[in-house]
């Protein structure tokens, strides 16, 4: 029962991810965003990058890696995808992994 749990809460969060690039489209979201977003959750910044790889998968969102050298920064941008707003806004059919 427990295993359901958990495959529940990661779709939970991967829908979550979704709406959060939505809001923040088209610029989309640096893992700090989505790590500050999900304290409340307890997810730490490898299960968020899981997820959003398992969406990028899926071809419901991109994550690019932008930065400066001359000022040694870099992060990971994810942004949503054309198919990722239509399953939001329900013009596609169900995506099996996303929650609901």
């Amino acid at each position: 029962m427990s295993n359901l749990l958990e495959v529940a809460a990661k779709e939970i969060l991967r829908k979550e991810i979704l709406q959060l690039c939505f809001s923040a489209a088209p610029n989309g979201c640096s893992m700090d965003v989505l790590r500050a977003a999900f304290t409340h959750k307890a997810e730490d910044t490898a299960e968020l990058e899981r997820q959003a790889d398992y969406l990028q998968q899926k071809g419901l969102v991109s994550i690019s890696d932008v930065g400066n050298k001359t000022l040694n920064l870099s992060m990971k941008i994810v942004k949503i995808t054309a198919a990722g707003i239509d399953l939001l806004e329900g013009n596609a059919e169900q995506v099996k992994g996303i929650g609901v």
